[in-house]
């Protein structure tokens, strides 16, 4: 009997000693299991940090200085002036009437300093309303009685193309007078020292979708927007733009025909558009206008492939899209807001 007991004991004691061989087996594999997540670790660590600022009008990620202040450059848009220099490295571009049916841009350059740009052209009260809502240096040729008054009056810090003709700007031999004043980025930064003019960035950043934000509309009256058009009352000038679906952005055409850098052949191009009707009104007997900046109103927003109907407001000499009463953002990339009257206002704007 003591012998079977024993027997039993020592085949009791065999059969743990193999069940703790098969729990030191299972344990040595266990480095297996854990390999995705040491991996998965090492490919977190190895991610790029993030990028030390950001360019306020486009929301995108730098490790420059971004303290600079803005400019804001009228620009031609007659055909005489087409296609522009430097246009495309504009961060925003504002396009409004003048006389008739040719519009005039309104370009702000602060995250690129391109070596050309124009034809530049003379100002208008209204535009410079609104170069004033990014507290940005003035640039034109000239202008109209208004807005020379804002100049004398100090209501905004100016460069004049006239005044520094041979230095600061210079006439282009390929085109006539008034489409051939042309200036870059440096040039501009030279007189802007001479004239003293403080060249610290002040102004709210624009809104823009935060980095895990798909930017996709979230809105079921939204419609898809491959292509957009604009009328201004005349075929020359009338604008188009098309959506590149590869590059996420809505190549430009004016008068029928697309908009590239006339130094470089690059195309001139917006991730955002945003349309928005204004009152306007002819005050006197050379077309000049009147437009109301800040009554709100209607507008359509235009990204990543859609159009939905939204309102705008004027924030601080911003013109911001809002639904119902929230804001919205805008995709990180370029801006062009369109500025059209409110008669026939958007619903004139064709979206195919």
């Amino acid at each position: 009997m003591k012998q079977f007991l024993f027997g039993g004991v020592c085949i009791f004691m065999l059969l743990a000693g193999c069940n703790n061989d098969k729990a030191v087996e299972t344990t040595t594999e266990e480095p297996v299991v854990q390999e995705p997540a040491e991996q998965q670790e090492q490919e977190l660590e190895e991610e790029p940090s993030p990028f030390l600022h950001t360019f306020p009008l486009t929301g995108e990620g730098t490790d420059e200085a971004v303290d600079h202040r803005v400019i804001g450059i009228m620009i031609e848009n007659s055909k005489s002036a087409r296609p522009q220099s430097g246009l495309y490295q504009a961060d925003l571009v504002y396009e409004v009437l003048a006389e008739g049916s040719i519009t005039r841009l309104l370009a702000f350059y602060h995250s690129e300093q391109p070596e050309v740009i124009g034809p530049v052209r003379s100002a208008r009260d209204y535009y410079v309303h609104l170069n004033n809502g990014y507290d940005a240096i003035y640039v034109s040729a000239g202008g109209s009685p208004d807005a020379l008054a804002m100049v004398e009056k100090g209501q905004v810090d100016h460069i004049s193309g006239l005044a520094y003709d041979g230095k600061y700007f210079h006439r282009s031999s390929a085109r006539k007078a008034p489409h051939n004043m042309y200036t870059s980025h440096e040039k501009l930064t030279k007189a802007i020292e001479e004239k003293g003019h403080h060249t610290a960035f002040n102004i709210t950043s624009l809104p823009f979708l935060k980095e895990d934000e798909s930017g996709n509309i979230d809105d079921p009256m939204a419609i898809t927007a491959t292509e957009v058009e604009i009328n201004y009352g005349s075929a020359t000038n009338n604008v188009m733009y098309q959506y590149d679906e590869e590059r996420n952005q809505y190549l430009r055409f004016n008068g029928g025909v697309q908009i590239v850098d006339l130094e470089n052949g690059e195309p001139v191009a917006a991730t955002n558009l945003f349309i928005v009707e204004m009152s306007h009104k002819v005050i006197d007997n050379a077309g000049r206008r009147d437009i109301n900046l800040t009554s709100g109103g209607q507008a359509l927003l235009v990204q990543n492939g859609q159009a939905q109907k939204v309102e705008w407001k004027n924030v601080d000499g911003q013109i911001l899209p809002y639904k119902d009463g929230e804001p919205l953002y805008f995709v990180k990339g370029k801006t062009w807001i369109n500025i059209i009257p409110t008669n026939p206002g958007v619903e004139n704007v064709v979206i195919n």
